[in-house]
């Protein structure tokens, strides 16, 4: 087995699968001087470059023009621009990118010069002017209403609602109803992206904030602030056919609102979901998942997030003046991306547009109807509360076209263990007996192939993690005869990415129900082996939800109660509920099947 750390070369070795394409180009991630070594990894100049951030259009950007053609031609160039985005982990995103924008512009010109038009005029969402003028100033309607598509930064977007979409399809599970759909897209959110604190909800000025990540490096490094939570919730809920939105708190006249959580749009209610203490917020006695409405009605449902040196900021007076934010970015608003929503059904669909302001009356009314005596809804109109877009996406570009140097060292330190590639034999020929090698990059084939749901098999990613895992041995018999400063970089790489597979092994199997395996690669081969590596508080966390599938209650308490990360409160609350569970249990009063946990106590379970 070869290693390089870099990207993959402009053309697939010989001996590469049958049928697949090949690779298109240089890496993004690639920043690494190649030093050609029969069999040892490939050494630069010591330490990772961070992959380039999506520069900004180029003015006057050139557009193939193509004749006319018929529909199933134009059809042809869709589908293929999508096939390229459904399997990234085959091809190269840099000459990949391109060839998705190609296809797209021509696609797109095809239609003009069709005279095919959409399914309704696009207009520029009411809701783009409740932005700050700041925040507007990097999306002018010319550049939203445009039909052309950027190599960069329209394909990084593609992309990113790509993978999205396949999260939202693999873990909706056997769920049919919409809050069950709901509960397991957001149990996925938390179990899969480790809470951090950076960045923060809301921008102040002087921030020294870094990890202002786009959707797409979110769910590439497992880790997200409660803000990117909740982004990543919405954009799961929206494809999954669900509407959702921020609610926020304080006046818009006085000193402006400040996001709280994420709400769940169905049977009429606002359905309460907390990304920081990582659980749904428990309705009254605790049972299921708390409205905004229950929540104004009975305090007791939001001091139950309160303890003893920590008041939780937002009470049952609250409410009464919550602002509905809508969750869209620039792509989301496009006229372009509109067109293609439209034109993607069935296993290639993505939610790719919002109606900012549609969505945001029916949250809306969700947070004001009543319902009457005789059953009809009863509309309240006084104090009805504000709607607009939520910030928070728009922050995220603002910040990353200000501070882009940060943000590219941010991106860079969190992904370049997806930049290893290892060369992997594919055997001889019939004739000659000769072999054939493929290039892969594991962890990042792994990564694409989870949010795919596809787990097992030979191109699954299991299998990919456990290529992301090589043994001391590898990893020297790859450095022998690498300069010494360049070795120690290449080790640390590999480290790296060998923590980060065998962390993720842990979450895979916690999902899968197999708890003891999950107990083995969070407890032993990440908690023990890597006791201060970046996953040590999500394996904890994720930890006790296995020890407590197993039946072993106690240790799942233990390890709650040590939790210090900013996931600690949800933690704390989790583990009182554990307990209560367990004297109840010992009391006769109610019993658990071992493997089991009672969904009573684990509602919220941030493991879940």
């Amino acid at each position: 087995m070869v290693f390089w750390m870099g990207g993959m070369e402009a053309s697939r070795p010989t001996g590469s699968r049958p049928g697949r394409r090949p690779p298109l180009g240089k890496s993004l991630m690639a920043g690494w001087s190649k030093l050609c070594c029969a069999a040892a990894v490939l050494v630069g100049c010591g330490r990772a470059v961070p992959p380039e951030l999506p520069p900004q259009a180029e003015p006057g950007q050139e557009v193939r023009v193509m004749p006319a053609v018929s529909d199933d031609v134009r059809e042809k160039l869709l589908d293929g621009a999508v096939a390229v985005l459904d399997r990234l982990d085959d091809y190269d995103e840099a000459s990949a990118f391109a060839q998705v924008s190609d296809r797209l512009n021509q696609w797109s010109h095809a239609a003009v010069i069709a005279g095919v038009t959409s399914a309704a005029p696009w207009q520029l969402d009411p809701l783009f002017s409740t932005l700050p003028a700041r925040l507007r100033a990097g999306a002018t309607p010319e550049s939203l209403g445009s039909a052309v598509f950027d190599a960069t930064q329209d394909i990084t977007a593609l992309r990113d609602q790509r993978w999205l979409a396949d999260i939202a399809a693999s873990a909706t599970g056997d769920a049919v109803e919409d809050l069950d759909i709901a509960v397991n897209l957001f149990r996925w959110t938390v179990r899969s992206l480790a809470l951090v604190s950076d960045p923060p909800m809301v921008a102040t000025e002087g921030t020294t904030a870094a990890r202002w990540f786009l959707p797409g490096e979110i769910l590439l490094s497992g880790r997200a602030s409660p803000a990117q939570r909740a982004w990543i919730f919405l954009e799961l809920l929206r494809h999954a056919g669900l509407d959702g939105v921020m609610l926020a708190t304080g006046d818009p006249d006085r000193g402006g609102v400040r996001a709280w959580v994420p709400a769940v749009i169905a049977k009429g209610e606002a359905w309460l979901f907390e990304p920081t203490y990582g659980m749904p917020i428990a309705g009254p006695d605790g049972v299921g998942v708390a409205t905004a409405r229950q929540a104004a009605a009975d305090p007791a449902i939001l001091k139950r997030l309160s303890f003893p040196d920590r008041g939780y900021p937002v009470q049952s007076g609250d409410i009464a003046g919550l602002s509905v934010l809508v969750a869209a970015d620039p792509w989301n608003l496009s006229r372009r991306m509109r067109v293609v929503d439209e034109q993607l059904v069935g296993s290639r669909g993505m939610k790719l547009a919002v109606d900012a302001q549609a969505l945001g009356a029916r949250a809306r009314r969700a947070l004001t109807a009543a319902e009457a005596k005789d059953g009809q809804p009863n509309e309240q109109p006084a104090g009805e509360p504000r709607v607009g877009l939520w910030e928070f996406p728009w922050e995220v570009l603002a910040q990353r076209q200000g501070n882009g140097a940060r943000v590219q060292v941010a991106v860079g330190r969190e992904l370049a263990a997806m930049s290893v590639t290892v060369a992997q034999p594919t055997g001889g020929d019939a004739v000659g007996g000769r072999r054939g090698t493929r290039l892969v990059r594991p962890l990042y084939a792994a990564r694409l192939r989870e949010f795919r749901g596809d787990l097992d098999g030979p191109e699954g990613a299991k299998v990919s993690y456990l290529a992301a895992r090589p043994g001391k041995q590898a990893i020297a018999a790859a450095l022998q005869g690498a300069p010494p400063e360049q070795a120690e970089a290449g080790k640390r790489l590999f480290e790296q990415m060998k923590e980060d597979a065998t962390y993720w092994l842990g979450v895979v199997t916690l999902a899968e129900g197999e708890n003891a395996t999950a107990v083995d690669y969070l407890g032993r081969m990440t908690l023990e082996a890597a006791p201060d590596s970046r996953w040590t508080d999500a394996a904890r966390v994720n930890l006790a939800r296995a020890l407590v599938g197993l039946g072993r209650t106690a240790e799942a308490v233990k390890l709650l109660r040590e939790d210090a990360s900013p996931q600690r409160f949800g933690s704390r609350l989790l583990a009182d509920e554990l307990e209560k569970a367990e004297r109840g249990l010992e009391k006769g009063e109610r019993g658990l099947k071992k493997g089991e946990p009672d969904e009573g106590a684990l509602r919220a379970t941030p493991a879940g």
